[in-house]
C-alpha cells in the first residue's frame, strides 16, 4: 500500500478544469482530495508544473528496443513481420521492462500490452514474463493472451497452397518449421488463461487478445468472446491494419468485418481494437453503435506504408478513440505525446477530445475502471506532472490556454513526475535514470546475444514472395 502523499504545483488538471496553484492528496492508491493548496495544505512542490492524469498508451508490444536497432527496419507490415523470423528471442523480460521504464519516464502511468510472441514455443513463459516486468516496474498494464489458428502464411488460407508451392526452396523451408504462434487450439489457450489471471494483481490484468480478423476464425471469436463474458475480461484484437487485411477482409466478409463479429457476439463483451486504417463507413457505424474502442497508431502506420486512420471520421461518429505507440512511433521512441499531436491533427480533434484520447479513451480502450484518467476525489491516483518552462518557450502564457499547450508542445523529456497507484515511479531523479539506463543496457545486450533463427537469404526470398502476391491482389 502506498504512503499518503500530498502533490503541489502551479497548475492542476481536475476533472473540472484548470486549477491555479492546486493540490492533490493521496492516499490507498486513490485522490482524497483536491482542491486549492491553501486549502490542501503542504507537500512535494513541483513548481512551475502541470499535475495532470497520466498518459495511457493503449497499444503496443513491449518491445523497449527499436525495431531498428533489433535488425526489422521499416517495410510493408506483412513484410516486416516475416522478417521477425531472421532471430531467436532477446530477454523478454529486460526487453518488455525496458518498454515499461520508458514509458514511466514520459508520463504514462496504464498501458495495453497487445498480443505477440517471440515464437519461442513456451508463449507461457513469454506472457509469465511479461506480467512480472510490468508488476515490478510498477506501471498498471492489461496484458493480453493472444490466439490465432488460421492465417499463418497468407490470409486468407485459400491462398496459403499456392503461394507455398511457389516458393524458392529456402523459403518454403523456412515455412514449413515452428510451432503454433501462441497456445496449440482453445482447450489449451482457455486453460493458459486461467494460469495467467492466477498472476493477475492490483496492477496488472489480463484480457484475450485474438490476433485480428484474417488470423481468427468465427468459431474461435465466438468461443472468446462467451469467454471473455463469463471472466467478466475484455477482448483486444487488430482490425484492418494494412492494405492486404482489407483486401483479405473483403473476401472473408463480405457483410463487413465488424458486421460479422457482431453477429458472432463479439460485442457482448468490452472490447477494444487497434489501428483501423481501412475502416469502411459501416464499420465506422457499427464501431459508435456497439461501444468498440479504437487505439490510433498513426506513426506505426505510416512507417509500415499502412495510411492514415480515418480519425476525423470515427470522431465525428462518437468512437471513444485512444492513441498508442505500438512500439513504432514515428519519433522511434515511446513517448506517447507526439503520437497523441499527429493523431489528434488527423482528425481536428478539440484540447478535449486530444486529452481523452490519452486518459479516459485510453482508460477504457485497456479495460480499466470507469473513473480512471481523471483528477477527481475517489479516483485511481495516477498523475504525470510535466515541466511548463520549455513548453512556454520563456513567454507568459494565457492560463486558459495552459491544457493546450501542454497537448501541443510538451514532450516526454518534460515529465518530472509519474504516480502510479500513488507511488511515485519516476521523478527525473538520478536513481530514475540510471534504472532506465540499467533496463535499456541489459534489453540492448541481450538483443545483441539473440541466436540467429533463419537463414537472411531464406527471410529475404520470403519478404520478396510476400510482397509480390499482396501486391497482384490489391484493388
Amino acid at each position: 500500500m502506498s504512503a499518503p502523499l500530498t502533490l503541489r504545483a502551479d497548475w492542476v488538471l481536475t476533472a473540472t478544469g484548470m486549477l491555479r496553484d492546486g493540490a492533490v492528496r493521496l492516499e490507498g492508491g486513490r485522490i482524497v482530495a483536491v482542491g486549492p493548496a491553501a486549502q490542501i495544505g503542504g507537500g512535494v512542490d513541483l513548481g512551475h508544473a502541470v499535475l495532470m492524469p497520466g498518459l495511457v498508451n493503449a497499444h503496443q508490444h513491449g518491445r523497449g528496443i527499436s525495431q531498428l536497432l533489433m535488425g526489422y527496419p521499416d517495410a510493408t507490415l506483412e513484410g516486416w513481420i516475416a522478417g521477425r523470423r531472421r532471430h531467436g528471442p532477446p530477454d523478454i523480460h529486460a526487453v518488455t521492462r525496458a518498454a515499461a521504464e520508458a514509458m514511466l519516464a514520459c508520463g504514462v502511468t496504464a498501458t495495453l500490452h497487445a498480443n505477440y510472441t517471440y515464437a519461442t514455443g513456451d508463449y507461457e513463459g513469454e506472457l509469465s514474463a511479461q506480467i512480472a516486468a510490468y508488476r515490478d516496474a510498477g506501471l498498471r498494464a492489461t496484458v493480453c493472451v493472444g490466439l490465432q489458428d488460421r492465417g499463418a502464411l497468407v490470409y486468407p488460407d485459400a491462398d496459403a497452397g499456392a503461394f507455398a508451392a511457389g516458393l524458392p526452396a529456402g523459403a518454403r523451408a523456412l515455412v514449413g518449421a515452428g510451432a503454433p504462434p501462441y497456445a496449440a487450439d482453445w482447450a489449451a489457450s482457455r486453460a493458459l488463461m486461467d494460469r495467467m489471471q492466477a498472476q493477475a494483481c492490483d496492477l496488472v490484468r489480463v484480457a484475450w487478445g485474438p490476433a485480428g480478423p484474417q488470423w481468427v476464425s468465427d468459431d474461435l471469436w465466438s468461443r472468446v468472446a462467451h469467454d471473455a463474458v463469463a471472466r467478466g475480461i475484455g477482448v483486444h484484437f487488430h482490425l484492418l491494419e494494412s492494405p492486404a487485411q482489407a483486401a483479405a477482409a473483403r473476401r472473408l466478409y463480405p457483410e463487413g468485418t465488424l458486421a460479422r463479429l457482431r453477429s458472432l457476439g463479439v460485442f457482448a463483451a468490452p472490447t477494444s481494437c487497434a489501428h483501423g486504417v481501412h475502416m469502411t463507413p459501416g464499420d465506422i457505424a457499427i464501431a459508435a453503435a456497439e461501444g468498440l474502442a479504437v487505439t490510433l497508431n498513426p506513426g506505426s502506420n505510416l512507417r509500415l506504408s499502412n495510411g492514415a486512420p480515418p480519425v476525423e471520421a470515427l470522431r465525428a461518429a462518437g468512437v471513444t478513440l485512444a492513441v498508442g505507440t505500438d512500439n513504432c512511433a514515428l519519433n522511434d521512441d515511446e513517448d506517447l505525446l507526439p503520437e497523441l499531436r499527429l493523431a489528434a491533427r488527423l482528425g481536428q480533434a478539440s484540447v478535449a477530445e486530444t486529452l481523452a484520447m490519452a486518459t479516459t479513451g485510453g482508460a477504457a480502450a485497456a479495460f480499466l475502471a470507469p473513473d480512471h484518467g481523471v483528477i477527481a476525489t475517489g479516483a485511481p491516483a495516477d498523475l504525470a506532472a510535466f515541466a511548463l518552462d520549455g513548453v512556454a518557450g520563456g513567454l507568459p502564457h494565457d492560463p486558459a490556454r495552459v491544457a493546450e499547450l501542454v497537448l501541443a508542445r510538451a514532450r516526454g523529456a518534460d515529465c518530472v513526475l509519474t504516480v502510479v497507484a500513488g507511488s511515485v515511479r519516476h521523478a527525473a531523479r538520478a536513481q530514475d535514470r540510471a534504472r532506465l539506463v540499467h533496463w535499456r543496457d541489459r534489453a540492448a545486450a541481450s538483443v545483441a546475444a539473440r541466436a540467429d533463427a533463419a537463414p537472411a537469404t531464406a527471410v529475404a526470398q520470403l519478404q520478396a514472395a510476400l510482397s509480390a502476391h499482396y501486391a497482384a491482389r490489391a484493388c
